[in-house]
């Protein structure tokens, strides 16, 4: 019966024994405080370390956020300011250019009345009465200069017939134009004797004074250097004079 026994408790069927360790209840509170801290420690330690990785949280991107917008709005501010004062100064500027150009306009236009003025004052001086051993036709005034085109030359004469004329003078004005080219002198007629250009606007038909006023044409290259002007009438030259140019 002993011999049974023993073989039951040396062999796989004997009976389970637990042994369990009696540990004061404190002592087990203290040892699951230290759990409960442990693992908070482990999750801030988790979370921090995630934060790492995943960037900024939620308050700190709100902050950035209402940061970056004030910046903005200042800039578009900023930006409206400067775009107010570029037009402000755009539009001064369109004003000043455009007094300019009136300024240039008037002054133009004062000149071209100078001009005039100064022709008008000529043409009124010549008419002062001629000397007194001058009888017939006289010319008072000559003058040629370009005309803006290459080659072209605009002539302005004033006859006058001097006393007191008691008809008409009927005539016509020839020119001679003396100039150079290429080293060498020539002349121009005017009217051409061959083909009679300008004949008409030469003729003479007045009683007391008349202006005459055309253009002419040198040949390319060509420079004036004098012209001698006649009245002619009936076919006889009844006064003449060389203008030096």
């Amino acid at each position: 019966m002993k011999w049974k026994l023993f073989r039951r408790r040396m062999t796989v069927s004997a009976p389970r024994v637990t042994i369990r360790s009696q540990l004061p209840w404190p002592i087990r509170l203290l040892f699951a405080f230290l759990l409960l801290v442990a693992a908070a420690a482990a999750g801030v330690a988790i979370y921090e370390y995630g934060k790492e990785f995943a960037g900024p949280g939620r308050r700190e991107l709100t902050a950035e956020i209402d940061r970056l917008s004030s910046e903005l709005r200042e800039l578009k501010a900023e930006r409206d300011r400067l775009a107010a004062v570029a037009t402000a100064y755009e539009a001064q500027m369109k004003v000043e250019r455009s007094a300019q150009e009136q300024l240039a306009a008037q002054v133009a236009q004062l000149e071209t009345e100078a001009n005039r003025l100064r022709e008008d004052l000529d043409f009124f001086e010549s008419l002062l009465p001629a000397g007194t051993g001058s009888k017939g036709v006289v010319i008072r005034s000559f003058r040629m200069q370009p005309d803006g085109e290459p080659n072209r030359m605009r002539y302005r004469l004033l006859v006058q017939q001097s006393g007191k004329p008691q008809r008409d003078f009927v005539g016509s004005v020839q020119m001679q134009v003396n100039f150079v080219q290429g080293g060498r002198n020539f002349t121009l007629q005017v009217p051409d004797p061959a083909t009679g250009d300008a004949m008409r606007s030469l003729d003479l038909v007045f009683r007391h004074y008349q202006r005459v006023e055309g253009t002419l044409s040198l040949p390319a290259g060509a420079v004036a250097r004098s012209v001698l002007v006649r009245i002619v009438a009936g076919g006889e030259t009844q006064t003449q004079q060389t203008f030096m140019l």
